[in-house]
């Protein structure tokens, strides 16, 4: 694997990124409505969150989950570009020229969680916009850093799934059929001592549950349930799987009929 070549890829793809204006606006809209419109629609749940212990407004508690859920729709979607890739030739070219087969996956990865930290860095100017408070301003750049990690992760889910795809509509399904009960499946919205215990116990299961609960602690310097070291240690698990298996999985399945 080169660095370069990595690197190259990686370029590719954010350029690719920086002509799709219409993109970027419509992938906010969904966060944007969640923040402003869902976040004060359940404005009076308050005293629910208060009494597990979170003293900020509804808003103030559902932000980290909105944050995480730009990250997850813009990352478990990116793997769309290689669908494009293999669809209308390109990827066939960069197969033939020298360059590592996981370069190129690793590439696409890198820009891929790069973009969802762009994107969710819009949504956290937009929380603060509306009044959500920082216990620390210096938070942001850990919450970016997190954010990265955890994109890593659900960036390998989606080149996966791209790499082995038959069809668009296979690939859209699958997506389909994560996204959102990952989202739900999470604190994002309500605190996890306030849900069934048996769905509890599948959203400790959840990556997201634990980036969640690392930049809700960063933002309202409440603490968690999780400590940030064992927060930070799951998510580096999980990319580094998620990592492995996409590289693996696109070598072996990228160069297959599509």
């Amino acid at each position: 694997m080169s660095v370069f070549d990595t690197y190259s890829i990686f370029w590719r793809e954010m350029k690719r990124y920086r002509k799709s204006r219409t993109g970027v606006l419509v992938r906010l809209i969904q966060p944007a409505i969640w923040i402003i419109v869902i976040g004060n629609t359940f404005a009076g749940t308050q005293p629910l969150i208060q009494s597990v212990g979170f003293d900020g407004s509804y808003i103030e508690f559902m932000a980290p989950g909105v944050i995480i859920l730009t990250a997850i729709f813009t990352s478990i979607f990116g793997g769309v570009n290689t669908l494009w890739d293999r669809r209308y030739g390109f990827m066939n070219k960069v197969l033939t020229a020298p360059i590592s087969r996981s370069s190129i996956a690793l590439g696409k990865m890198l820009a891929i969680s790069l973009i969802a930290a762009l994107q969710a860095s819009i949504v956290l100017g937009i929380a603060i916009a509306i009044g959500v408070t920082f216990h620390n301003y210096l938070m942001i750049a850990p919450i970016m850093g997190i954010v990265i990690l955890f994109s890593l992760g659900f960036s390998g889910i989606s080149v996966t799934v791209a790499a082995t795809a038959k069809s668009q509509e296979t690939f859209w399904g699958i997506i389909n059929f994560l996204g959102m009960p990952l989202f739900m499946l999470s604190p994002a919205l309500f605190p996890l001592e306030l849900m069934p215990t048996w769905l509890a116990t599948l959203a400790s299961l959840n990556p997201a549950t634990y980036a969640i609960l690392m930049i809700r602690e960063m933002m309202s310097g409440v603490t968690q349930d999780i400590s940030l070291i064992m927060g930070l240690g799951i998510l580096l698990v999980f990319a580094g799987v998620m990592v492995a298996l996409a590289s693996y999985v696109f070598r072996k399945e990228v160069n297959k009929p599509f």
